[in-house]
């Protein structure tokens, strides 16, 4: 019997061309702002690191050369200000495409960004989300951002409304039979998907693979949908030794 959730957990519902739908959890208000918190914290240290090192950069560049430093020294800090500005927002931004939309915060936390039809967050919807965060911030409390999750029937800030994603639970997010269960169950899942991924559309094979590995409590990490494939047939014990797929074993 699967055990019953808090009434308060929201879940993200993906239906996908093939009317195969794939269940999220939400990630909570208090997840996402603990994972908010760290990344700010890194954020800052790295700011800060690079605004000393361009100082001692200068400094030393005015011991020097003396009278003759001081043409150099406003564009030192004028590239120093412009290696500022592309870290603060290229921190979250490249977290969330390279990394599978988690951020150093986010992967601490297991929650991470997805599209609204479960797909990875590509660098449009990246950018889209992070610079409406400044809208978030609003009135440097993310007051704004916080009243948006709250009354968001998904619960997304306005960054999310605005690039189509959301945030959701990681590893142990997605609504899925206990380990312990129906085992005969998941692998009847799994050979059912192999059977069938030849007719889904790309995005649908990759959704649909990677709730079936939250059935054995994995996620996907870098790996493509033909490798989550291959993870899935192994896991399900329906590849033999010599690498081929038996779908009649189950």
């Amino acid at each position: 019997m699967r055990p019953q959730e808090p009434a308060t957990v929201r879940h993200l519902i993906v239906e996908t061309p093939e009317s195969v739908a794939v269940t999220y959890r939400l990630a909570g208000l208090g997840s996402r702002g603990a994972a908010a918190l760290i990344d700010t914290g890194l954020l800052a240290v790295l700011v800060i690191a690079e605004a000393a090192m361009g100082g001692l950069f200068v400094l030393g560049l005015t011991r020097t050369l003396g009278a003759a430093a001081g043409p150099i020294v406003p564009w030192v800090i004028g590239a120093v200000i412009i290696v500022m500005f592309v870290t603060y927002w290229g921190y979250f931004i490249v977290g969330e495409v390279t990394a599978g939309g988690r951020t150093p915060g986010k992967r601490v936390m297991g929650i991470r960004v997805v599209r609204d039809d479960g797909g990875r967050v590509g660098v449009f919807d990246s950018i889209i989300r992070n610079v409406v965060r400044a809208i978030d911030l609003l009135p440097g409390t993310y007051a704004v951002g916080i009243v948006s999750v709250l009354l968001s029937p998904d619960g997304k800030r306005l960054g999310d409304l605005a690039a189509g994603t959301a945030v959701i639970e990681d590893a142990g997010g997605f609504a899925r039979v206990p380990l312990a269960v129906e085992s005969n169950e998941r692998i009847s899942l799994v050979a059912d998907y192999l059977e069938r991924r030849d007719t889904f559309t790309p995005e649908a094979r990759y959704q649909v693979a990677v709730a079936l590995l939250a059935l054995w409590a994995e996620e996907p990490g870098a790996l493509d949908e033909p490798h989550l494939a291959g993870r899935l047939a192994d896991l399900a014990g329906l590849r033999d030794a010599s690498g081929v797929v038996n779908l009649r074993a189950r």
